[in-house]
């Protein structure tokens, strides 16, 4: 057993040896190589939002037909959120293979919305490609959800993403963690409040026009205001706004 294991260690190591070498050859190597998606993960990251670029500012279809009423056509890019190798833009070296190749780590975007965040990795970190993605799941989730004017909420929500994308952002992780929560209030970090123990808050400290961004959710009947013999404004998300959260 000892002796067919050598062995067996001696034929891994040389045919290791010769694909190494053969790499070289290439002006490869072994490290440099790319960790690519596979079919099903392109095929789960285009389904999980549409069949849309991902990107809030672009949502173009990136399938349809082609001449040939047998075959269609894909303008879009299974694109990786950190590189799939080391000379790659946002790439993580604490990542492995694995996690490089697998759909958490991927955004369906259009071909030119993936050229674009490759090319200017600075404007485009990490964290904007996941918030981008979690909007496309999000949308294509209300658009299967909701039959009536699909398109019409879509551009609402892409709207409110642009206008107020700090408040939004801390909203959706708040009715993560909390998914039953529903009531809020407004507070300045300087003011002493008892709260009841069951409302979420936000400061005006962290959002800029914070009563602003309130009052245009208000006005397209996204919180209610319940406020009621009380110095702090109280208002309760409603069930069409928690939705386009994913809860």
């Amino acid at each position: 057993m000892g002796d067919d294991h050598a062995l067996y260690l001696d034929k891994y190591q040389r045919i290791s040896l010769e694909h190494s070498f053969v790499l070289y050859q290439w002006g490869l190597h072994p490290e440099e190589m790319r960790d690519e998606f596979v079919t099903p993960v392109k095929d789960i990251l285009a389904k999980r939002v549409g069949f849309r670029c991902s990107n809030p500012a672009c949502r173009k279809p990136t399938s349809g037909p082609q001449e040939d009423s047998t075959k269609s056509i894909n303008i879009g890019v299974a694109a990786h959120i950190t590189a799939a190798s080391s000379d790659g833009p946002r790439y993580n070296p604490a990542l492995s293979s694995d996690v490089r190749k697998d759909v958490t780590n991927g955004i369906w975007l259009c071909q030119s919305c993936a050229k674009l965040i490759d090319n200017d990795e600075s404007r485009y970190p990490i964290e904007v490609l996941q918030h981008w993605k979690a909007i496309g799941e999000s949308a294509a989730l209300r658009a299967l959800e909701n039959r009536s004017g699909p398109e019409d909420e879509e551009l609402l929500f892409l709207r409110l993403e642009q206008l107020m994308q700090d408040l939004l952002e801390e909203i959706r992780k708040d009715l993560a963690a909390h998914p039953l929560g529903r009531e809020f209030v407004t507070l300045s970090k300087r003011w002493s409040y008892w709260a009841k123990g069951n409302e979420l808050v936000y400061y005006f400290e962290d959002h800029t026009e914070l009563d602003n961004k309130l009052r245009i959710l208000l006005n397209y009947g996204l919180i209610r205001d319940i406020t009621s013999n009380s110095n702090a404004k109280h208002y309760v998300f409603t069930e069409a706004f928690v939705r386009y959260f994913g809860v």
